[in-house]
């Protein structure tokens, strides 16, 4: 995984890790970091055959179990063919925003050459959408799991715009109420990655997807 990290970034080599294992993570294609072949690029999109797409940045020193970049490099949703490119650059200059600098900073990877991979999705469309963390954040409990759930796409609840409804399971009594299927699948995850998950997910047509996963850092 570390070979994949320094290419497709954390968040794109995870994206891959689930893929292989078969969790239903939407369809993708990872731009590597440093690459930018615009004939290709819109071949692929071409491939993933839908019209909207999510443009996401993956820095390749990402989401280690001190650091995790979420929130700090820009993330572009419902992006079309015609703004795709303009969309993949703007991913990119992310990495020099004042924001991210000062990230770098705080976390003394100043030195650390970190380039951005860009991962475009397949849009989901979700009803419902969410976080789950699968030890709870706040008291570090590891038999616990949290889903924060709300209504539509889940920047607004990563960005804090709405507040989702909050959940507190018992992993080891997950096998009732709605919410198993999609307790079940980020316990699956954790073991995949061997430790406590930050998932994103989302439900369409009562299908659950994957979005991303990066590890706890606050644990």
């Amino acid at each position: 995984m570390k070979k994949d990290i320094a290419t497709l970034g954390g968040k794109g080599a995870s994206l891959v890790k689930m893929t292989r294992a078969g969790i239903p993570v939407p369809p993708f294609f990872i731009i590597p970091a440093g690459a930018f072949d615009k004939k290709e690029i819109l071949a692929e999109f071409k491939k993933l055959k839908t019209k909207y797409v999510a443009v996401r940045s993956s820095a390749t020193a990402e989401d280690s179990l001190s650091a995790s970049w979420a929130g700090q490099l820009e993330s572009y949703l419902n992006v079309t063919e015609k703004n795709l490119l303009e969309s993949i650059e703007k991913c990119r200059a992310s990495i020099d925003s004042p924001r991210a600098k000062a990230y770098r900073t705080q976390k003394k990877l100043n030195k650390k050459k970190i380039s951005v991979a860009v991962i475009i999705q397949k849009m989901v469309q979700s009803e419902t959408s969410g976080i789950c963390f699968t030890a709870n954040p706040v008291t570090g409990d590891r038999n616990e799991m949290v889903i924060e759930a709300g209504q539509g796409l889940g920047e607004a609840i990563v960005g804090g715009k709405i507040t989702p409804k909050t959940y507190i399971i018992n992993k080891k009594s997950i096998g009732f109420g709605n919410l198993s299927g999609l307790a079940k699948l980020c316990l699956e995850i954790e073991k995949l990655f061997k430790y406590p998950q930050d998932i994103e997910w989302a439900i369409a047509k009562g299908k659950i997807y994957i979005l991303q996963s990066r590890p706890i850092t606050t644990l």
